[in-house]
């Protein structure tokens, strides 16, 4: 298979996306599972902000380390063609569907009454969803037509 090298770099962001977004879930799972982020007192949990942090430095480095080799391996970048627009409008599409469904269904779990910190991390948890879904329809439009 011969991919572009807009096929190449959204499919490293799918992976980096993924794989980092499961690092930070499962951290903050455990802290949930801890109660220290359920009680309405506490406003985070120990050991939060080493996380968030942690997870972003990651999240930095790694995908410009291999954006950086994959832009190095291909010679030379490309400008994006009128298909690379194309898809990624559709992809765009598919994610705000997927932002929007999961912020509504965030309102409504309102009524089990979460605590803000886990509030705003399935609204985190949303936003992560919808930039998957938005590299997985790239890929996904990327193949249809090639």
């Amino acid at each position: 298979m011969n991919a572009s090298f807009q096929q190449k770099s959204t499919g490293v962001s799918l992976v980096i996306v993924v794989s980092i977004a499961i690092y930070y879930f499962m951290n903050i799972v455990g802290m949930i599972q801890t109660g220290a982020a359920l009680q309405a007192n506490t406003a985070l949990p120990t050991g939060y902000w080493q996380l968030v942090i942690a997870t972003l430095v990651l999240i930095i480095v790694v995908e410009a380390a291999l954006q950086a080799v994959l832009a190095i391996g291909s010679g030379r970048v490309p400008a994006p063609a009128q298909r690379d627009h194309s898809v990624a409008l559709k992809a765009n599409r598919n994610a705000y569907t997927v932002l929007a469904v999961g912020v509504f269904m965030t309102f409504g779990s309102l009524f089990f009454t979460p605590t803000s910190f886990v509030m705003g991390n399935i609204l985190l948890f949303v936003f992560v969803l919808a930039e998957i879904t938005r590299f997985a329809s790239q890929l996904i439009y990327y193949r249809q037509k090639a």
